[in-house]
């Protein structure tokens, strides 16, 4: 259903749009802080095993019902409305978390941050889209670097701060991050959503189009490799090269590290390269760096190589969900939050099974679970050609 809503310009003055811009990477910064933020947070909790593993899982659940629900309304409300609840919903759980003394509390807490954290995610990424239209591979790239920024900060402020500052004064700290971005944020201009005017049920209606759903699963199996290298990368390392054991974490700061550079290299890349050219090359970067990874498993000495096999691997994976949710917004540039709720709802689920895969290959040999990105590249590359061709009718 091709819309008949164009996108308006989103800011007469270039200023107010560079003040847009930073602040909505600064959003996107508070949900990478968000996302690793419990795994660096369990161990200074005083709470059993049990439920150390569900309060690790509910800012997932609280993200993944984000992503679900703020689609259509993003298209409806525009971003400046739900980016400041998503921004108190985070601060005020991270700022209440170090009094709570009870399980339901710690989890509600939990649950509103994900929430939140999920709603900073999708509507950053649509509103992105809706700011730059044409050159939405690019700032979306950007974006995601300012993502991997947050990811990093998060244990890394964790570990710093250990002995030195207690888990309170820590929380503390880091509500103070969205609670200025809120501040700085409500009294700026933000465009309106495209679709006020639509009901619900039509907004709903477009994802009916095939290629809402080609996009959609194109972005899971790119969501199931990324998270299955994440978790799978420091511990293939050890399994291979025990006597290194101590510095397999090298292989996760490397895929980290290459994440975020290989972000900020597409962001530029993308406007000397067309998005399926720079999906396809990432494709082909992530089959290089697998194999690399593989043959240094076999070689005697090939720890190095396979430090830097990872960070090719990381490369190569970079620019796949920025530059696919682009072209998702090139195709549907009116109802870009409903889409994009709706395909990264689809990846989400992909990320929860990347892990449980890596597993599964894993019993059968550490190297084995190499397949998985190979297999991703194998399905985005022919994913991306058929929604690179489709057309919205």
């Amino acid at each position: 259903m091709k819309s008949s809503v164009a996108p308006a310009d989103p800011s007469a003055e270039p200023s107010a749009l560079g003040a847009q811009v930073l602040l909505v990477n600064a959003c996107m910064f508070v949900f990478g802080i968000v996302l690793l933020l419990m795994g660096s947070l369990l161990p200074t909790l005083r709470v059993s095993a049990a439920h150390a593993g569900s309060l690790g899982s509910l800012p997932l659940a609280g993200v993944l019902l984000a992503t679900i629900v703020i689609g259509p309304v993003f298209d409806k409300a525009g971003a400046k409305t739900i980016l400041a609840l998503s921004l108190l919903l985070v601060a005020g759980a991270l700022a209440v978390m170090p009094s709570l003394t009870s399980y339901p509390a710690l989890a509600a807490a939990a649950m509103a941050y994900g929430f939140g954290g999920g709603i900073l995610n999708t509507a950053t990424n649509a509103l992105v889209s809706v700011l730059h239209a044409s050159s939405r591979a690019s700032s979306l790239n950007l974006l995601g670097f300012s993502f991997s920024l947050g990811a990093i900060a998060a244990p890394l402020l964790m570990s710093v701060a250990h002995g030195r500052l207690s888990s309170a004064a820590m929380l503390h700290l880091l509500a103070v991050a969205p609670a200025l971005i809120l501040l700085l944020l409500l009294p700026m201009p933000f465009p309106p959503g495209l679709r006020a005017g639509t009901p619900p049920r039509v907004l709903l209606r477009t994802l009916l189009h095939p290629a809402i759903w080609i996009f959609a699963i194109l972005l899971l199996f790119e969501s199931a490799n990324e998270n299955c290298v994440f978790v799978w990368a420091g511990k293939l390392t050890a399994d291979i090269f025990p006597v290194f054991s101590n510095h397999a974490d090298l292989a996760l700061v490397a895929v980290t590290i290459a994440l975020g550079t290989g972000r900020l290299i597409a962001s530029f890349a993308s406007h000397r390269m067309a998005s399926r050219a720079l999906l396809l090359l990432s494709c082909a970067v992530l089959v290089s760096g697998s194999a690399i990874v593989a043959i240094s498993a076999h070689a005697q000495a090939g720890y190095a190589g396979m430090v830097a096999g990872f960070s090719i691997l990381g490369l190569g994976m970079a620019p796949i969900f920025p530059t696919a949710l682009a072209l998702a917004g090139d195709r549907f540039p009116s109802e870009t939050g409903t889409v994009f709720g709706a395909v990264m709802a689809v990846a989400l689920v992909g990320g929860t099974s990347g892990p449980l895969l890596g597993g599964w290959l894993a019993a059968h040999g550490p190297a084995e679970v190499l397949f998985v990105p190979v297999a991703a590249a194998f399905a985005i590359a022919p994913l991306t050609l058929f929604a690179a061709r489709s057309r919205v009718s």
